[in-house]
């Protein structure tokens, strides 16, 4: 009865060290992605005396906030309602040739 006991307490052991180095191994993974992970940066764009011309070439909707792509100019944050109105093609609209001015 002894000898069960104790091989029941080392299997225990075993299974909880082996549970320990599984979920270690799991961590350094998880923030190895995470520090490989490239943070999503949206610019406030200030052109103020720049004219603007082109196109809507990309639309997208980043961690909830809507943005549309300008050409050269970069993204643009804008509002739910200036994203569904707006289509990719569309020239630039006078309200995000305005910002900054």
């Amino acid at each position: 009865m002894k000898d069960t006991v104790k091989f029941a307490a080392s299997m225990i052991i075993v299974f909880v060290a082996a549970l320990g180095i599984i979920y270690m191994i799991y961590q350094a993974g998880y923030q190895a992605a995470k520090n490989e992970q490239q943070p999503v940066i949206v610019y406030q764009v200030d052109n103020a005396g720049v004219e603007m011309f082109g196109k809507i070439t990309d639309k997208e909707i980043i961690e909830g906030r809507y943005t549309v792509t300008a050409g050269a100019y970069g993204k643009f944050l804008v509002t739910k309602e200036q994203y569904e109105s707006l289509k990719v093609g569309d020239r630039i609209p006078e309200y995000l040739k305005k910002r900054g001015s």
